[in-house]
């Protein structure tokens, strides 16, 4: 085996320089990407000519045919980018620090690429002719996941990019709600993918397969993947990519941040079992508009304290009647306003979400002996309410008519209002 490694890693490294000399040519380094992608394919003719053998067995076959599969359709991605937006920010920069030297600086780059390469391909280089084993079909079954989770991923976030309505925006919609990079989280799990293709519990040293993994995760997540991205999203979209970093995973798939804090927050004030909560399946948006139904309609002068478990202490409530800033201020406002009210019921048409931001359409029925002689009062609104990263109401607006409310319902007053609304209204 360590004659094969140095011949395929003699073989790649002539590949690289060769790629090095054309870039030096034509001044476009980025091309290093595309060469470091295409040469796992002079690994696999390398290995396949001086190992006859393996063109027999379809377990090597296949780990060969996923290697390429992933080899080709990356290269091309590459190439396709590199024609139409030349040089990359990171070889420009390098270009400016090493001067005139760069091009030699960059061979050495070229060759650590080279090096990487035959490292990142030691599964090839274990490859055994046996018969297929569940490893295999795990591996490969793992493989088409993350391969389909990936193309799925760049799909969206090329359909996110190329709506016009979107620029200045994060993408946020589909897996990338979930995660900040998930097209980077499925590429290190196909590298995950080619370790358990390749091990065999009789043969120990199929375990040093899981190294390209390692690597792989230590350099998207800390060296070149994930920082580079999170630091160009910051520079061109700063407090709204600082928001979606806030509320969302940096690297792993998974719920959006604080969800568990907002389910248990749901359980206190309404007293709903976490185990009837998993069964609804419903995420923390939909949650968010069920709380706000919920305190709504639950909401009297004897209950005031469950405000405690929706609105922030710092939050700001804003009506047609005044500005309320704190929880404190609100709660003594609530107070006040709910004093004799003997029945108050809203019927919400219609909850419009986004994230953590809800409009509510309600229409609410009062029963008071301080307006309309104790008959029921209808008033059609709106409210607008904004949920913090702590999943409480750090921002509550309410639109409705103060003369449909208040007004019309006082004697001679009421008349007159109801009296100039029907003026403007003209002819019917």
């Amino acid at each position: 085996m360590f004659d094969l490694i140095v011949l395929v890693l003699f073989l790649v490294i002539l590949y690289f320089t060769i790629g090095w000399l054309i870039s030096l040519n034509i001044k476009v380094f980025s091309y290093l990407d595309f060469y470091w992608s295409t040469s796992f394919l002079v690994v696999i003719t390398s290995l396949l000519l001086y190992r006859p053998e393996l063109l027999e067995s379809f377990q090597a076959i296949l780990l060969c045919l996923l290697y390429a599969f992933w080899s080709m359709r990356l290269s091309t991605h590459l190439f396709q980018r590199i024609r139409k937006t030349g040089e990359d920010s990171r070889y420009l920069t390098l270009k400016k620090k090493w001067k005139i030297m760069y091009g030699v600086y960059l061979y050495g780059l070229f060759i650590g690429e080279a090096v990487l390469t035959v490292i990142l391909s030691i599964p090839l280089f274990l490859l055994s002719i046996e018969s297929l084993t569940l490893f295999n079909f795990l591996g490969s079954t793992l493989f088409t996941i993350a391969l389909i989770g990936e193309m799925i991923a760049d799909r969206q976030l090329k359909s996110f990019i190329s709506s016009k309505n979107n620029k200045g925006k994060v993408c946020d919609i589909g897996l990338w709600k979930y995660s900040r990079h998930p097209n980077y989280f499925f590429e290190t799990l196909i590298w995950l993918s080619y370790g358990v293709y390749g091990l065999d519990m009789e043969r120990p040293i199929t375990f040093i397969g899981f190294i390209p993994y390692i690597i792989m995760l230590y350099l998207i997540t800390s060296v070149t993947g994930v920082p580079a991205a999170e630091e160009s999203s910051l520079k061109s979209k700063g407090e709204v990519y600082r928001d979606y970093q806030k509320r969302t995973n940096r690297f792993l798939i998974w719920f959006p941040k604080k969800i568990i804090k907002h389910i248990l927050i749901i359980c206190l004030i309404g007293g709903v079992s976490v185990k009837e909560l998993k069964a609804t399946g419903l995420d923390s948006q939909n949650l968010q508009a069920q709380r706000i139904e919920k305190v709504f309609n639950e909401l009297r002068a004897d209950n005031i304290e469950i405000l405690n478990n929706f609105y922030d202490k710092q939050a700001l409530f804003i009506d047609p009647i005044g500005e309320h800033k704190g929880l404190d201020a609100v709660k003594d406002y609530y107070q006040g306003i709910y004093q004799g009210v003997e029945d108050i019921r809203f019927e919400f048409s219609d909850i419009v979400s986004n994230g953590n931001h809800h409009v509510a359409v309600w229409r609410m029925i009062l029963v008071t002996p301080n307006l309309n002689s104790g008959k029921p009062v209808i008033l059609y609104g709106n409210s607008v309410i904004k949920f913090n990263e702590s999943g409480l109401v750090s921002y509550h607006r309410d639109y409705f008519d103060m003369g449909e409310f208040i007004y019309e319902h006082i004697p001679l007053l009421g008349s007159l209002i109801r009296y100039i609304k029907n003026r403007l209204k003209g002819p019917q």
